[in-house]
């Protein structure tokens, strides 16, 4: 590595991060990403949150623990038009960025969304924000995915890839890329199941015939421990016909996504309760079921019956 590479790659952090959201102060669920990325003395912030929250209004902070107390250093403040947050800007980089613990999405102690970074977990009570007294910080607007942002979209992503693949180039032989690398491929598959979901909702759906039989369709042999049965094979078209299924389910971003990998679905319904169950076929990894539970699809079985590893194949499923 020469001089030249070795100042860039000084000169260049990546951070990616699940975000979760916070009510009164107690974590819950994933619901998004961030990404930071310090490049010399730029920032470039993006991230991407579902929520079905009311607040119109968030204020952006990085935080970092000072004495017991969370001080936040004020960024930016947001306005939401959507159920789905997506922001993305440059800015100044921040004194002490490398000092920094975590990033916040604030609209209240009672509702936020926070990224940890390091060990320390969140505590919102001793979050003490910092922000510069006379600042009267620009109101920014959230982007809506009409078809002309899409399109810069579309052109920013390319300008991003090819900066993102010019420091790997640099840093191939490095261990944190591999992770980064890892994050980021379930990074785009996480958008991508999201656009997919979204255009999809658009779809009208006809109603159900009545008299859904499940001996129509090829049976599909599961552990007699899952206690599944019937347990069926189906196809994406088949899901018209199944009686009181939410039409969200029909248009669920991680069904959509990796329908096509082994073409079918498993309809199954468990022996003893009566609850039925929809199952996407998938070969298990940890960063795919993460995206799965996202999506609803919450538990992972395996056909046949083995341990949860990286390999194995299996079916992510949701009760409907």
């Amino acid at each position: 590595m020469n001089q030249k590479e070795s100042r860039r790659l000084s000169d260049y952090q990546r951070i990616v991060s699940y975000l979760y959201e916070y009510h009164h102060g107690i974590k819950g669920s994933n619901v998004g990403f961030a990404k930071i990325e310090k490049r010399q003395n730029q920032l470039r912030v993006y991230f991407h949150v579902k929520t079905n929250d009311q607040a119109l209004e968030y204020k952006i902070y990085f935080y970092h623990f000072h004495e017991g107390t969370m001080e936040g250093i004020f960024l930016d403040t947001i306005r939401r038009n959507d159920a789905i947050i997506e922001f993305k800007k440059n800015y100044p980089v921040i004194e002490n960025f490398e000092e920094m613990d975590g990033f916040l999405i604030y609209h209240s102690n009672e509702h936020f969304f926070g990224s940890q970074w390091k060990e320390l977990p969140i505590i919102i009570r001793s979050f003490k924000p910092l922000e510069i007294p006379d600042a009267k910080p620009e109101i920014v607007e959230t982007i809506e995915k009409t078809e002309e942002t899409k399109e810069t979209k579309e052109t920013e992503e390319i300008e991003e890839i090819e900066e993102i693949e010019e420091i790997e180039e640099i840093e191939e032989t490095e261990e944190t890329e591999e992770i980064a690398e890892t994050k980021t491929s379930g990074l785009s598959e996480y958008i991508e199941a999201l656009q997919l979901e979204k255009d999809a909702k658009n779809i009208r759906h006809p109603d159900p015939v009545k008299g859904f039989d499940w001996k129509e369709y090829p049976t599909l042999p599961m552990p007699l421990s899952y206690s599944l049965d019937p347990s069926i094979k189906i196809t994406l078209k088949d899901l018209d016909q199944i009686p009181d299924l939410d039409d969200n389910v029909k248009a669920n971003g991680f069904l959509l996504l990796n329908y096509g990998n082994f073409g079918h679905l498993m309809l199954a319904k468990d022996a003893d309760s009566g609850q039925r169950y929809l199952g996407i076929p998938g070969i298990f990894d940890n960063e795919k079921a993460f995206i799965s539970r996202l999506f609803g699809f919450k538990t992972f079985i395996t056909v046949p019956l083995k341990p949860h590893k990286t390999g194995n194949f299996g079916y992510f499923i949701l009760p409907i």
